[in-house]
């Protein structure tokens, strides 16, 4: 799955994705713009770099639209939005870890003193930190209307000692 993240505004952006056995789909405008680090480009990094299957782009890779994106294509809506509020549900937890990850990882890449508790090795942090460096510095260069377009991987998983609520230590 190709994600592309486009500055449509001074202080505006849209995600699109699109990919082999995906439907289209996009969401515009995208909420939490930063013009370091746009919130859902740093989710993308986050879920990317740590595997995390459930979370906005996972969901979006298998099939569903993460309860935010949608397609001008759908040939059944009702259908897609039935499988893909299913599919919010039932990751809820990953959807959360997904929330917290962001958060710490924001926290500690922007040198805050109070980084909160997480079960994130320091390796993760400092990989994930790398890659808001990358993407952060080819975003703030973009002008409206230019593109970042990254790959959805997904292939890392997260170790099993991370099961159950994501926010408990």
């Amino acid at each position: 799955m190709q994600v592309t993240f486009t500055r449509t505004g001074e202080r505006r952006y849209r995600v699109s994705v699109e990919g082999h056995g995906i439907e289209p789909s996009y969401m515009d405008p995208a909420p939490g713009y930063d013009a370091k680090l746009p919130h859902d480009a740093a989710h993308f990094i986050v879920e990317n770099e740590l595997g995390v299957q459930g979370g906005v782009f996972g969901q979006l890779a298998a099939g569903g639209n993460a309860g935010s994106f949608r397609s001008d294509t759908l040939k059944r809506p009702r259908r897609a939005e039935k499988r893909s509020a299913g599919m919010v549900r039932a990751n809820r937890d990953d959807a959360l870890f997904s929330e917290h990850a962001v958060h710490v990882a924001c926290t500690t890449w922007l040198g805050r003193r109070e980084v909160p508790a997480t079960r994130m090795s320091p390796d993760e942090l400092e990989r994930i930190c790398r890659a808001f460096d990358d993407f952060s510095t080819k975003w703030s260069k973009l002008g409206v209307g230019e593109s970042i377009t990254l790959a959805w991987n997904g292939q890392r998983a997260r170790p099993q000692a991370r099961r159950g609520h994501p926010l408990h230590r």
